[in-house]
């Protein structure tokens, strides 16, 4: 449950909003629970006038009028909770898109070489997606399914005991075993996922590099790479599918059990004459609206876990630590070196803390104004330099200075804002 407290926290900016739409669908609910009693005094009274002529027709179209008002303001309600909704979610993508985005901008450089680009947009979209979920089904089903819970046993228990314990007795036991299902579905969700992230990435990567994928006539090996991942994401989608279909029939058998006992006694009840017709109608009502809150409940845990396991990638990344600042304001121009000059002194440089060193003992100084070219065979290091200029990485001994102050004094928008690059490979991005 690590991750749905993040998501709690990450979208405190939303709380108002969530919770002015959870009291909206709270007030549904409300109204959803009173209609069953229109009914049941609508009921009674028609039972009055056929057994004694008591009945009072003003007083069903009155029933009448008020259940079409009270249908009425919950259609309009709806409505508005959905339009709402609709509101929430699209500031909700926005809000997280920015922070995974944010959160990118400001990551070392090893991490992205280490890391394929379509594997942390899959990433991106399946948490966002699951937060939303989540979200969603917070606002739409917790509150209402607790009230509806409460408020439903509560009554079948003041019109007979018997069927209230029954209807109590339903919810632990719906709710261990959808407790039980969706921990199994987690469990195997966590290895379906990373396996597509390997798919989907590789999938991108061959898109990108479509020249080289092409040029190494490698596309039958990167086919059957992407195939048998997949076939290994159906295997495990095949277990979880089986094992929550069994549940699931053993879960709705033994509830359909509980609730026919319930629509006995009801019977039996009015049968012999301890409850009206309108009150078994109400009962009737309410058993047929109990399942509501079950079913909510157990949409709950599935959304829980599907959050809990959609969204872990999303939060490995956001609780990595960044190595930058995003600056969302360009550098001041008082801060802007006019004429910049770059030294290296005894820089060396490896990849890895334990790797060979590319660079050792590298010393040169670029005057400001001078034009200098960096030659040499594949591998020697070119690359390496340029990186080490942009501030991409940092050097394992020795410094680097731009106009004698040393890059680790200052920050990488000060670096890149004297830089000016062109990369061998020129790439063009859409206009947007």
């Amino acid at each position: 449950m690590k991750n749905i407290g993040k998501i709690i926290s990450l979208s405190k900016p939303l709380y108002r909003l969530t919770l002015g739409l959870s009291l909206l669908v709270l007030v549904m609910s409300v109204l959803q629970q009173v209609q069953p009693f229109f009914v049941k005094f609508i009921v009674d009274d028609i039972q009055k006038q056929i057994t004694g002529q008591t009945g009072n027709l003003r007083t069903v179209s009155y029933l009448m009028l008020g259940l079409l008002a009270v249908n009425l303001v919950s259609t309009l309600l709806s409505s508005l909770s959905m339009r709402f909704g609709d509101y929430i979610n699209s500031r909700l993508r926005r809000f997280l898109t920015e922070q995974f985005y944010s959160k990118v901008f400001t990551l070392p450089q090893k991490y992205f070489d280490s890391e394929i680009s379509g594997k942390i947009l899959n990433q991106l979209i399946r948490g966002i997606a699951s937060i939303q979920d989540f979200m969603g089904m917070f606002t739409n089903f917790v509150l209402p399914a607790i009230f509806q819970s409460i408020f439903t046993v509560g009554i079948l228990f003041y019109y007979n005991f018997s069927i209230g314990l029954l209807a109590f007795l339903i919810f632990p036991a719906y709710i261990y075993m959808s407790h039980y299902s969706t921990k199994k579905w987690g469990v195997e969700e966590v290895k379906k996922n990373q396996l597509e992230d390997i798919s989907r990435g590789r999938i991108s990567e061959v898109i990108s590099n479509i020249r080289l994928v092409r040029g190494f006539m490698a596309q039958v090996s990167e086919w059957r790479l992407v195939s048998k991942t997949l076939a290994k994401v159906n295997e495990i989608y095949d277990r979880q599918s089986i094992a929550y279909h069994v549940i699931n029939f053993v879960r709705e058998f033994s509830l359909e059990l509980v609730l026919v006992a319930i629509s006995l006694i009801t019977f039996h009840q009015t049968f012999v004459g301890k409850l009206s017709l309108g009150e078994m109608v109400l009962i009737l009502q309410l058993i047929n609206l109990l399942r509501q809150p079950l079913f909510a409940m157990s949409f709950i845990l599935e959304r829980i876990q599907q959050a809990e396991s959609g969204s872990k990638e999303y939060f490995q990344i956001m609780d990595l630590s960044s190595e930058e600042v995003l600056n969302m304001t360009p550098l001041p121009a008082k801060k802007i070196i006019p004429t910049p000059s770059l030294r290296f002194d005894k820089v060396s440089f490896r990849y890895d803390a334990d790797g060979q060193e590319v660079l050792k003992d590298l010393s040169f100084s670029i005057p400001s104004g001078q034009t200098v070219a960096l030659v040499g065979h594949s591998g020697a290091g070119k690359s390496t330099i340029i990186n080490l200029i942009l501030k991409f990485y940092r050097p394992s001994r020795g410094e680097i200075y731009l106009n004698d102050k040393p890059y680790g004094r200052l920050t990488h928008q000060q670096v890149r804002s004297h830089m000016a690059l062109v990369f061998q490979e020129n790439e063009l991005f859409s206009a947007g």
